[in-house]
């Protein structure tokens, strides 16, 4: 499979989501791609329901893992790409958040770290002692659970720098939240 052919997505693929969504009243400046080429993508579709991938998201986490019933969550392209962008503090509908690093910055300095803090709804920890700080790098991945940790991606620091990721959201029989509203305002 080549999930490459994904990088470098042109800006007009990616509708840009200024504003607040949700329950996270946190600002989101995103490019949030589900359209032109994510929309019309063969791959990521397969790629999202391949067993072995199903297998080693529930190998990982220890319970079974199933796609989510809400299409605008399945898979969602996530692009950073002008000074300021940022992913504010949230937590996802679905329990478990696997992230696909297509494009990243190369320097920490850059901004477009993953923040998040295990074990709490409440967003405003990411800003306390507890929370953890990632650097990625492209084709890094991480496994995230996204219902119960909050977490959010830091702003650009720098022109020319851009943070591509690919996100699959999955959960567990028997486990279907109700579907927000803001996936909708966001990826609809």
């Amino acid at each position: 499979m080549r999930l490459r052919r994904v990088r470098g997505v042109p800006d007009e693929v990616a509708r840009r989501r200024p504003g607040r969504f949700g329950r996270s009243d946190v600002l989101r400046r995103t490019g949030a791609g589900r359209g032109g080429q994510v929309e019309h993508s063969e791959l990521i579709p397969r790629l999202y329901e391949d067993e072995g991938l199903l297998a080693l998201v529930s190998r990982l986490t220890g319970r079974p893992a199933a796609p989510v019933p809400d299409p605008l969550e399945r898979h969602v392209l996530n692009i950073l790409h002008r000074v300021g962008d940022t992913h504010g503090a949230h937590t996802d509908d679905y329990p478990y958040a696997l992230v696909l690093f297509l494009e990243a910055p190369e320097h920490p300095a850059d901004g477009g770290l993953a923040q998040f803090t295990p074990h709490t709804t409440v967003l405003r920890d990411v800003d306390d002692e507890r929370a953890a700080t990632a650097h990625h790098a492209a084709g890094d991945a991480y496994l995230l659970r996204s219902d119960t940790t909050a977490h959010r991606v830091t702003p650009l620091t720098r022109p020319g720098v851009r943070r591509t990721v690919l996100n699959f959201a999955y959960t567990t029989p028997g486990s279907q939240p109700e579907p927000s509203r803001s996936a909708g305002e966001l990826y609809g």
